[in-house]
């Protein structure tokens, strides 16, 4: 019986549709090489796990026999003691806690997936402990809670829904055992590209442009791949990070936290940034700073109004939306800038305007554009390593002039 027609068997025997609710074959696509090393059959754990649903009940251990009144109540000091028993995790071997039955789940058959719609992608097709898919058009439904999702081609005739990377979720790799963060293009859209997992561990590259001193410093970092992507409609251009790298944080007492999430999760950039931002750090804590938060460091695209790949498309660029003391003062740069206002007369603005030249007169970035650049920057400092460049944007003083909107953010 040949693979399609399994396919078609195993459709009659469970349901299986796309987004608009049709039934058609879940006709499975090969799976390419898992890599070297790479075991696609099942991880065993110790105990079988229980997946979607309540694990059975551990049998209750036979109560002793009350001992008679005269009879110690003590046991001897040579009588073994029992140790205290495991309590048994409901939680299947690397799954996340918001991710059991949900897309990108480990799963033995589709009724693992606990979803309308869902199968399971087994073992035996080559993904490891199973995983849980749905069939999609360019676009997969997400759970409050569980890791986002994302649609792939390649895996099934159509599209299928796989987990996005997460890094909360999955320290260090982003993904459960046996599969690594790729970035692959979105089914229908291949321009749109996220990193999601896949079968198979990734071959990480060194930090090679930093020869290895983000571990001399101690850093909290993973090596990561590098996309390669391409700006929209641009295939002439590519974004090629060198030495890319997920950096932790906190470095020297202070964390980067993104502008839309509660506590901080790993950033990725090159390698270079992830030094000038420990250095910045180093600076920060000196004023007692405690928390950064940032608007994004990566991004693929170009400067605006240019044929030129923007710092973020390679990684060397952060924005900064505030900044955050010890005793839990805000300085925003949106609320507390002051705008045209040279030196500054608030404590909040001078701390903003303080740190924003210390940046440059410190060496730690390239180019530093503030609120008085331009009304793009109204909520944030740009900060970058252009190679070469030494700029403070900030409307007054062009320090290092090296052109007329030299950068265009």
């Amino acid at each position: 019986m040949n693979r399609a027609l399994v396919a078609l068997v195993l459709c009659g025997l469970s349901a299986c549709g796309d987004d608009g609710g049709s039934l058609r074959a879940r006709s499975l696509v090969p799976v390419a090489d898992a890599g070297p090393g790479v075991d696609a059959t099942p991880i065993s754990p110790s105990a079988p796990p229980t997946l979607g649903g309540t694990p059975p009940t551990s049998p209750p251990t036979s109560a002793p026999t009350s001992p008679p009144t005269d009879a110690p109540t003590s046991p001897p000091t040579d009588a073994p003691s029992t140790p205290p028993t495991e309590p048994t995790s409901t939680l299947p071997t690397g799954d996340a806690p918001g991710n059991v039955g949900w897309v990108g789940a480990s799963c033995a058959d589709d009724a693992d997936c606990d979803f309308a719609d869902a199968f399971c992608l087994s073992a035996e097709e080559g993904w490891p402990n199973g995983t849980c898919s749905l069939d999609c058009d360019r676009i997969c439904p997400d759970r409050a809670g569980a890791s986002v999702t994302f649609c792939v081609p390649d895996v099934v005739v159509g599209g299928a829904c796989v987990q996005q990377c997460d890094f909360a979720a999955h320290p260090g790799t982003g993904c459960r055992p046996g599969y690594g963060c790729r970035t692959t293009g979105r089914f229908g859209q291949p321009d749109v590209r996220r990193e999601v997992c896949l079968p198979g561990e990734v071959d990480l590259p060194p930090d090679l442009p930093c020869d290895g001193e983000l571990a001399r410093r101690g850093l909290a970092y993973t090596p990561a791949e590098n996309p390669m992507d391409h700006p929209a409609g641009r295939p002439d251009l590519t974004c090629n990070i060198e030495g890319p790298v997920r950096l932790n944080s906190p470095m020297h007492g202070v964390s980067y936290r993104y502008v839309e999430n509660d506590a901080p999760t790993p950033m990725f950039m090159s390698c270079n940034l992830a030094l000038a931002m420990d250095d910045l750090a180093a600076y920060l804590s000196e004023l007692g700073i405690v928390e950064v938060a940032h608007i994004g460091t990566y991004n693929c695209r170009e400067i605006a109004g240019s044929d030129s790949l923007s710092m973020h498309g390679l990684g060397l660029a952060l924005d900064i939306a505030s900044f955050t003391d010890e005793n839990g003062v805000v300085y925003s740069v949106l609320d507390d800038w002051e705008d045209g206002v040279e030196p500054p007369r608030t404590e909040k603005g001078i701390l903003l305007y303080e740190v924003a030249h210390q940046m440059i007169e410190r060496g730690l970035f390239n180019i530093v554009l503030t609120p008085e650049y331009n009304a793009a920057h109204d909520n944030h400092f740009h900060i970058d390593l252009t190679p070469g460049a030494n700029f403070l944007g900030r409307g007054f003083i062009q320090r290092g002039y090296i052109g007329p909107n030299t950068h265009g953010e």
